[in-house]
Formats: structure tokens, C-alpha cells, sequence
């Protein structure tokens, strides 16, 4: 009886060895590459595999510059396009260069962990420019073009996140959100709507914009009109439809002119535009109407106060 007791209990201690074991086999070590790298989505619903530590970033746009800038994330910047270089303080020993053709050998001896490019400059040709990048092991994020300020907010929002901030990135993306709600509350008490030309390039190459441009949501949703509202995208404009569409208000963001304003109250041949007559031609500032980030906000003020809603 007790050697038949004995057997039983051997059994049972080698039934829990193997159960043990086969318990040891399904739960492995988590490996090293799952805890240095972690998964992004943007709002396309495009994954994006980025370091879990990021350290050093090359910039290719103003843009994805001022908001690393705004995240307190200067020290981590090693290279960035011109463009940054000349709107922004950059720390000393950061390296420059042109965003349309830059030195990918010279890119890649700063041994970034992460790329932020745009849409625009990753299709620069039939090959993509950041293979060789990309071939060596760094993380390139590219960001698509907002065309809402809705999809600005959340830009904002992915770019934190992906550099570790994702808590201060969604707080910029609800404070654009609550002042958005403030600025619509104000469009929608207007009771006539004023009509805008925005120039954003001066004579004698003068352009504009129509619809699927945040800046015209911006001018909409100010309860005004954008003259070119009824055309698309981006626009070459002719002096003889601007002038033809008579604008009762007009912005320029123009910042390489000593004195764009001026030059618009004293164009030839506008004289008898309603804004020229009335003196309604404002600055909006360049930077915050032209980067798409959390600083459009900083635009859409100054040109509400422009309509008189401030």
C-alpha cells in the first residue's frame, strides 16, 4: 500500500514538472527588438514603426520643426531643411540643408533615429529618396499634406507621439480644438459677409488658393467669402479677376517684400478695389499662415480681428 502511495505521488510531482516546463515554453523572454521599437498610426491609419528612444531627428520641414521646437525637444534636432534654419532658433552645431535636394551620404553620417518628411518631398522622383536612409536602419516618417485644420490638429497630435510627447501633443491638438469652436461661435453671428482676396504670392506672379485649402476653411469659417472660394487647390492669379471680383478685404502673408501692404494700396491698376478705396488690406503673419501646425491659430486671430470679430 504505501510503495503503490509512493508511485502515485511520483507521478503526480512528474506531471507538474512537465506542465511547468510546457507553461515555461509558451511564455518566452520578450525579445530585444520588441522593446526598442514601438508602432505609431496616423490619420490615414498607416502604421509607423518608430524607435522607443529617439534621440536624434532630422527635420525636412518648418513645419515638423516648431512643433518639436514647442515640445521642448530642441536638443534632440541634428539636422534641418533651410527653411527652419532662417524662421527659427536653432541650436549652434545643428546642420542645414536644401529639402529639395538634400545629401542623403551627409544625412546619414549624423546617425539619426528618425526622418520627418513631407508627402511632397518623399515623391521627389521615381525612386524614393530615402532608400538609402532607410536601407541603413533609420526610421523615416512621412507626413501627409493637411488640407483641414482638422487634420493639422491631428498631425500635430501623431508627430508627439511619435517623439515620446504624446500627452503634450494632444494638448496642443485640444487647445486648437477649443479655439476653432471659438472662432466658428464668432463666424456664425456675422450677418454680411465680407469678401476676401489672400495673397500669398505679390504681382506680377500674384497666388492664392480656393477650396481644399485650410486657409480658405479659415476665411470661411470667419463668416467671410473667399473670392477664389468657387475654384480648387492652389491658384496662379490674373490682376484682371482679382481686380474683376472686386474684394472688400484683403490679406497678403508675402514676407520677402519690405512693405507688402503698401504695395498692394499702391499696385497699378487696383485703385478702384473696394479694399484699396477703404484702406482693409492686412498682414497676416507669414510663419503662422503658412506652417500647418498648431499655429494657424495664431493667423486665424489676426485675421478675425482684420473682419472686426475681435
Amino acid at each position: 500500500m504505501f510503495k503503490r502511495k509512493s508511485i502515485l505521488v511520483a507521478l503526480l510531482l512528474l506531471a507538474l514538472l512537465v506542465f511547468a516546463g510546457c507553461n515555461q515554453t509558451k511564455e518566452p523572454d520578450l525579445p530585444g527588438d520588441e522593446l526598442t521599437t514601438r508602432s505609431v498610426v496616423d490619420r490615414h491609419g498607416d502604421e509607423h514603426i518608430v524607435p522607443a528612444e529617439i534621440e536624434r531627428v532630422i527635420s525636412y520641414s518648418p513645419t515638423f520643426t516648431q512643433i518639436i521646437l514647442d515640445l521642448g525637444l530642441a536638443d534632440i534636432l541634428v539636422a534641418v531643411d533651410t527653411n527652419s534654419e532662417r524662421f527659427y532658433e536653432i541650436p549652434e552645431g545643428v546642420e542645414a540643408f536644401d529639402m529639395m535636394s538634400p545629401d542623403n551620404e551627409m544625412l546619414i553620417s549624423l546617425e539619426p533615429d528618425l526622418v520627418i518628411v513631407t508627402d511632397m518631398t518623399a515623391a521627389g522622383g521615381a525612386e524614393d529618396p530615402f532608400a538609402l536612409l532607410k536601407s541603413g536602419g533609420v526610421s523615416v516618417v512621412t507626413v501627409q499634406t493637411p488640407d483641414t485644420l482638422d487634420e493639422i490638429a491631428q498631425d500635430v497630435a501623431f508627430l508627439a507621439h511619435v517623439l515620446g510627447k504624446k500627452e503634450e501633443g494632444q494638448e496642443l491638438a485640444h487647445n486648437m480644438y477649443t479655439a476653432i469652436d471659438l472662432y466658428k461661435d464668432l463666424g456664425a453671428a456675422v450677418e454680411s459677409a465680407k469678401t476676401v482676396y489672400f495673397e500669398i504670392g505679390a504681382a506680377p506672379y500674384s497666388y492664392s488658393f480656393g477650396q481644399g485649402v485650410f486657409l480658405n476653411e479659415m476665411i470661411e469659417m470667419l463668416g467671410a467669402v473667399n473670392i477664389f472660394g468657387d475654384e480648387d487647390g492652389w491658384l496662379a492669379v490674373t490682376a484682371e479677376a482679382a481686380v474683376a471680383l472686386d474684394p472688400e478685404v484683403i490679406f497678403t502673408n508675402v514676407d520677402y517684400l519690405e512693405d507688402p501692404v503698401d504695395e498692394l494700396l499702391t499696385r497699378e491698376g487696383w485703385q478702384d478695389i473696394q479694399a484699396i478705396q477703404n484702406n482693409e488690406v492686412y498682414l497676416i503673419d507669414s510663419n503662422a499662415s503658412s506652417q500647418a501646425n498648431h499655429h494657424v491659430i495664431d493667423a486665424l486671430e489676426e485675421m478675425a480681428i482684420a473682419l472686426g470679430l475681435k
